[in-house]
């Protein structure tokens, strides 16, 4: 029986050219030039009201944030290498930690020019509370069903495969926001080195 809000196993074909699509028209990147990293992003001017995070950091509207997602090309090596990151939490968590130290020397640099911010959206919202991310509710509209229908299908195509993992295509999904301003990156992140 399909839980409501996973995508069918027959149109899954489609994710990959929709992937594709959408990292085009939003100009996401690989962190790392190689392709290498866990980590892929864009850079965008924030739209929304005065977000006040956690930390005490503001968020103005015009303010530019990084956006994250992932990159779905590092789960599909590692699956063709027989590498299953995807199903160990911690080596999941522990490249992206690498990832977002690489990511806070080159905002330190200057490289993205003023961030203001680290912005996403997510299924995978305990591990970002675990890497220092404010997590926020999002309103249930249809941007949100949408999002999360599409993010559930890239989880059974490259992260955690539904045919391989127990109970995986009974799960709910909840999609969340994620937020982590600049000042908290460099502080947790920038000390480390990759």
């Amino acid at each position: 029986m399909r839980k409501h809000g996973v995508p069918p196993r027959f149109v899954l074909i489609l994710w990959p050219v929709i992937d594709k699509l959408l990292r085009v028209v939003y100009h996401i990147k690989p962190l790392k030039a190689d392709g290498s990293s866990i980590v892929s992003l864009d850079t965008r001017h924030y739209k929304g009201p005065t977000r006040v995070l956690n930390d005490g950091s503001e968020v103005k509207t015009g303010d530019t944030i990084i956006e994250l997602h992932l990159n779905n090309t590092w789960f599909k090596r590692r699956r063709e290498l027989n590498l299953r990151a995807s199903h160990s939490p911690r080596e999941f968590l522990g490249c992206f930690a690498q990832d977002l130290q690489v990511l806070a020397q080159q905002i330190a640099s200057g490289m993205f020019g003023n961030i203001t911010a680290l912005h996403g959206s997510t299924l995978q919202h305990v591990a970002a509370t675990r890497l220092g991310f404010q997590v926020e509710e999002l309103p249930d509209n249809l941007w949100k069903r949408g999002a999360r229908f599409y993010m559930a299908g890239l989880m059974q195509i490259y992260h955690l495969r539904g045919d391989e993992v127990a109970g995986l295509r009974e799960k709910t999904w909840e999609l969340k926001e994620v937020w982590l301003s600049r000042a908290a990156l460099l502080t947790k992140y920038s000390s480390k080195h990759p």
